[in-house]
């Protein structure tokens, strides 16, 4: 239940260290332990009677695009990962959100951005997915969508959260209907089918395709089957406990083994939940969401289809896309790590291309989120209409020496608070002389610093990474012990 004070008033908890708010929204929806925390049975209920109060009541919230339904009874699309833990949390939804007079439509397990399709595709005011992304298997997480299919804003999670910690009730009203269609996922494939046949057949192709045994496993067979490929399938048997089990995007090196093992013209990496994807070419090298981004961009440029003739992308995206995209005099604009922060970026400005690293991509004229089935069909479409192969397409980018070093932690303590840490950072930052860069943050999701530094030189950027990283685990030390 939310936490609540000595006089029984719900308040924002407070970490035991330090006093710090916890929020129940991270950079990326909520996430906890299955069953634990924010995710226990009684904490979900009151999530989707929050969201459905604030739903029922602010009905304008839930459109970044002013399209506003005020309706006795709004509707959600609910669907879920591969997860066996989803179905608990699934039930606990149901029962708040029909408690509450909400209408659900359930789609069953999809991915992650098949939600935002069938939410815009059924006409729905909200969007529910229940997925812990690419974490494993024993965390989980409940991200929302709006009725025009993008992740909710910030102002609304607030929203909902200020409900969920408040001490207020909801009303007492007609219970909402349920509705399953299990034709939800076929409707989501055969409007992809149909975009690829307009523009290419798989017809002689190759493909490898790693299903990190999500939710992309009831997609991808299907998918390019009926666009003529041979599929060659890695990780594609969801038992409930594997999902992103020693594969998927976050390791594209066995796709890569085994796309040189049976000779295919290329390879995907999913991840667990299907919104991003980490391409591998014909030759075995990995194309990440900045070498994607590099001809992709290009493609559009000459296509003269580049909205704003810009990009969006993060801080963490590599130098030698910068290069590349400024040899084609198209612009980059960095934000803060997040697809949200790329998606408000693109939506400013009016462009239609953005993404991360990670393989997070944002196709604007097609899509609402990251979505890692229509970033491979991108990719075959460029692959068809150039006539050239992946290999040459992901030469278009030279990275720079990129190291990304994880540092697990307690608490996630401003980095400008650790005492000695600056000053060794400024010291750090002299040893690359310009031609380089250092970038902190912590991870949304996980209880990780991240320390990624880049430069021209690979020796320099590693020995300046270790530094750095082992400058950050001393701070962190003599915080804990003076706190």
């Amino acid at each position: 239940m939310p936490w609540r004070d000595k006089r029984g008033r719900c308040r924002n908890r407070k970490s035991e260290e330090g006093g710090r708010t916890v929020k129940l929204f991270g950079t990326d929806g909520i996430r906890d332990l299955a069953g634990k925390g924010n995710l226990t049975p009684e904490n979900i209920l009151r999530i989707a009677r929050a969201t459905a109060e604030v739903l029922k009541s602010s009905p304008a919230l839930f459109s970044r695009l002013n399209r506003t339904h005020k309706r006795k009874h709004p509707k959600v699309l609910l669907s879920l990962d591969t997860r066996s833990s989803g179905h608990m949390i699934r039930g606990s939804l149901l029962a708040g959100f029909l408690a509450s007079g909400i209408d659900i439509i359930y789609a069953g397990v999809t991915p992650a951005p098949t939600c935002s399709f069938l939410t815009r595709h059924f006409g729905c005011d909200c969007g529910v997915f229940v997925s812990a992304s690419h974490n494993p298997n024993e965390y989980n997480g409940i991200k929302f969508f709006d009725r025009d299919g993008f992740k909710i804003t910030e102002k609304l999670e607030q929203c909902i959260e200020e409900w969920f910690y408040s001490s207020r009730t909801p009303e007492e009203g007609e219970i909402g209907s349920y509705k399953y269609r299990e034709d939800a996922l076929e409707i989501y494939i055969n409007a992809a089918v149909e975009w690829a046949l307009k523009r290419f057949d798989l017809r002689g192709k190759r493909i490898v395709a790693d299903c990190a045994n999500g939710a992309v496993s009831y997609v991808v067979p299907e998918l390019f089957n009926r666009l003529g490929a041979q599929v060659y399938l890695l990780n594609s048997n969801p038992d409930g406990r594997n999902i992103n089990r020693g594969g998927g995007a976050l390791l594209p090196t066995k796709t890569a083994k085994e796309v040189l093992r049976v000779a295919a013209d290329v390879g995907f990496s999913f991840d667990g939940d299907g919104d991003r994807v980490i391409a591998v070419d014909e030759k075995g090298n990995i194309c990440n969401g900045d070498s994607f981004i590099s001809f992709y961009a290009r493609f559009l440029k000459e296509q003269k289809k580049l909205k704003g003739n810009a990009v969006v992308t993060t801080v963490m995206a590599n130098y030698g896309l910068e290069r590349s995209l400024k040899e084609v005099d198209i612009e980059m604009v960095r934000t803060k790590v997040g697809d949200r922060y790329v998606l408000e970026e693109m939506l400013k400005r009016n462009l239609i291309l953005g993404g991360e690293q990670s393989g997070h991509i944002i196709l604007l004229d097609r899509t609402r989120t990251g979505d890692g089935i229509w970033t491979a069909l991108s990719i075959l479409e460029v692959m068809h209409k150039t006539n050239r192969p992946l290999s040459a397409l992901n030469s278009t980018i030279k990275h720079y020496p990129q190291i990304l070093i994880n540092i697990p932690v307690e608490q996630k303590i401003p980095f400008e608070e650790l005492a000695g840490f600056s000053e060794h950072l400024k010291e750090a930052e002299a040893k690359l002389k310009g031609e380089g860069r250092i970038v902190l943050r912590y991870s949304g999701t996980e209880p990780l610093a991240r320390v990624m530094v880049e430069g021209k030189s690979k020796r320099l950027v590693k020995a300046v990474a270790e530094e750095t990283a082992n400058s950050l685990k001393c701070a962190l030390k003599r915080f804990q012990r003076r706190n």
